[in-house]
């Protein structure tokens, strides 16, 4: 009887294969991290800034403050989404808050009042330094009220660069004087003189640390964060990311 012998694949042929395989491979990995890369450098530009959230208790000294202190390139802020979200722990009853700001959406359109005189409606948070056409803030106007109604320091025409500086004061604090008044678990912030804006006293319209953190902000305690993301629009990317811790100063 005949008998046939299967013979297996030549070593050198299997050797060959296992090369092929092994060279498709990398290329695909290659490729893939390739396009990782390309995806990262696309992502938009890099950004640092120094943020803070201040709640003194009173007008004068809260708000809201951020200084670029690096940045890859000049960026627009037109081309900037801000995302704030928080969770303020009032009391054992815990209040959520936080609102989206972009150069078109017009709830950070915030209402400025000098005692009773309304001021003006501008777009929070205000710019001054570089990339606003406005070194500072100018002190200027009845009861020398802070004046950021130059249209380079509305949120949406000025640029973000190394030293250009975010600000939003709640609306007492626009006038240069010490405004008084103190927080109570139930008025917010309590303002002595009735003529100003209060919390409390359902007056029409927002102000700016209101417009940049949200209505309520100022139920924030120390030991409470706010969650602060700027997104670049064009690619979709969040380019800053920080949990800023509430302080007194």
């Amino acid at each position: 009887m005949k008998t046939f012998r299967e013979n297996a694949v030549s070593p050198v042929v299997g050797v060959m294969l296992m090369l092929v395989v092994t060279i498709i491979i990398a290329a695909v990995v290659s490729g893939f991290a390739g396009g990782l890369m390309g995806e990262g450098q696309q992502g938009g530009p890099t950004l640092a800034m120094d943020a803070k959230v201040i709640n003194m208790g009173s007008w004068t000294g809260s708000g809201f403050f951020a200084t670029v202190t690096s940045v890859s390139e000049p960026i627009a802020t037109h081309d900037l989404r801000i995302v704030t979200s928080w969770t303020a722990a009032n009391g054992g009853n815990p209040v959520p808050g936080g609102t989206t700001i972009t150069a078109n959406n017009r709830s950070n359109i915030a209402v400025l009042f000098n005692q009773s005189a309304l001021i003006g409606t501008y777009v929070a948070p205000f710019g001054t330094g570089l990339g606003t056409g406005n070194g500072t803030e100018t002190i200027s106007g009845v009861d020398s009220k802070r004046d950021f109604s130059a249209p380079g320091q509305q949120f949406g025409n000025y640029s973000l660069m190394t030293g250009t500086t975010l600000t939003a004061f709640p609306c007492g604090a626009y006038d240069a004087d010490s405004i008084g008044g103190s927080l109570s678990g139930t008025e917010g912030y309590g303002v002595p003189n009735s003529g100003r804006f209060a919390y409390s006293s359902g007056v029409a319209g927002t102000d700016a640390v209101t417009a940049v953190l949200g209505p309520g902000w100022e139920k924030l305690r120390i030991g409470d964060t706010v969650s602060f993301r700027m997104i670049y629009i064009p690619t979709g990317s969040v380019i800053f990311n920080k949990e800023i811790p509430v302080t007194e100063g």
